[in-house]
């Protein structure tokens, strides 16, 4: 850690009214690195190998590993430590081996949403894979097509909750809702009192609309 780090902590701390009786400065790890999971899409492990040639992190790998074998995961490791990646990753494989998949990721607020849509650009663009988002700043008109022509969807929950499901009569939404492989829940820790308990009935609401939506697809 910089020695100007503590400094600037100490000032903010004094601005408001707090004192800090000591520092502890934690030692760094090694980083543990393993080869990317061989039974990736081809492509996918391609374009991962030409930016990661030593590998990926070890719970990166892990993690694709069980989303892969269809497992539900949950990664809780610190800022910056490449949790995107991973769901970004396990994205692009399921609709690379499916032609009709979608996956849908949600994001609690807008400027979240802005701050990925590189992220998943960088993975997306060079497999010539689609994606959008729909958020609150979206007009209404625009929205169905983003629900065509998007492999992937990011949508923060209180449109999924106003406007997804309450259009599920709607052919291009009833559609996009059948053919959905993955869920992504970003920034999981942060639904907690009020809003985690809303968040908690939204998911299962959307997961018993899901199940009746995909029970009554027709191709």
């Amino acid at each position: 850690m910089p020695m100007t780090v503590p400094i600037i902590i100490n000032e903010i701390a004094q601005q408001s009214g707090y004192q800090i009786l000591g520092h502890e400065r934690l030692a760094s790890r090694q980083a543990k690195f393993l080869p990317i999971p061989s039974d990736l899409h081809e492509s996918v492990r391609n374009l991962i190998a030409e930016s990661y040639p030593d590998g990926l992190y070890g719970h990166q790998a892990e993690a694709i590993d069980t989303g892969l074998n269809g497992d539900d995961i949950c990664l809780a490791t610190s800022t910056a430590s490449g949790k995107s990646l991973v769901y970004m990753v396990l994205a692009a494989d399921m609709i690379l081996r499916d032609n009709h998949s979608k996956v849908i990721a949600f994001y609690p607020a807008r400027a979240l949403i802005q701050d990925q849509l590189g992220k998943w650009e960088a993975i997306l663009k060079p497999l010539n894979l689609n994606f959008g988002f729909v958020d609150g700043s979206l007009p209404m008109q625009k929205r169905l097509p983003v629900l065509e022509r998007s492999r992937v969807v990011l949508m923060t929950p209180d449109v999924a909750h106003a406007w997804l499901m309450s259009n599920l009569n709607v052919r291009e939404i009833s559609s996009f809702l059948g053919n959905i492989k993955l869920l992504i829940l970003d920034e999981a820790h942060i639904y907690e009192g009020v809003f985690g308990t809303n968040m908690a009935y939204f998911l299962r609401r959307f997961q018993a609309v899901f199940s009746f939506q995909k029970a009554n697809m027709i191709f």
